[in-house]
């Protein structure tokens, strides 16, 4: 019976972490975040979706893949709820600079971020313009095994919604013609 409740509490626990980190994994001491997306797009809409969404540079297509990289994307406070003093100002005075995986399978689409760095807007009296700091700094501790309880509480949130926002294509019900 104790084997039983201490697998079942094992179980939940995990289950509970896993949601609690808003989309962020560490793979190889690095953070990653990872969202899968239901869509009624076609893989060619999606592409073309995100060709011209103005938000992803240098843009690679393969088979099932596409490559690009985000640069000075705004994090998104304000949309999230949060004012900039509510804000950490890591986050509040920069944007993210990140290495983006698309992966297209049938009805659905997965968005991988990598090497996600923060890029600071402007000079303040702790960084200069310019200054670009990797996010493992602010989300992980432990020789970069473990994310802080810090970072899971308002910033990955944040994160989460920015990235999400930015990431996310749905079909357009708007009438184009123009």
């Amino acid at each position: 019976m104790k084997f039983t409740f201490l697998l079942f509490f094992t179980l939940i626990t995990a289950q509970f972490n896993q949601t609690d980190n808003e989309n962020f994994l560490i793979e190889s001491n690095q953070v990653v975040w990872q969202k899968t997306y239901e869509t009624e797009l076609s893989k060619e809409t999606l592409i073309d979706k995100i060709k011209t969404a103005g938000k992803f540079e240098n843009v690679s297509v393969s088979e099932d893949k596409l490559t690009a990289e985000i640069r000075d994307l705004s994090i998104d406070y304000k949309g999230y709820g949060e004012s900039e003093m509510s804000t950490p100002m890591y986050l509040s005075r920069s944007s993210v600079k990140a290495f983006c995986i698309f992966e297209f399978k049938d009805k659905k689409y997965r968005v991988t971020l990598k090497s996600i760095k923060l890029v600071q807007k402007y000079d303040d009296a702790l960084s200069k313009m310019g200054e670009v700091t990797e996010i493992e700094t602010f989300a992980l501790s432990k020789k970069n095994t473990e994310f802080k309880n810090g970072f899971l509480k308002k910033p990955s949130k944040i994160l989460n919604y920015t990235f999400s926002k930015a990431t996310e294509f749905k079909n357009d019900t708007q009438n184009s013609k123009w």
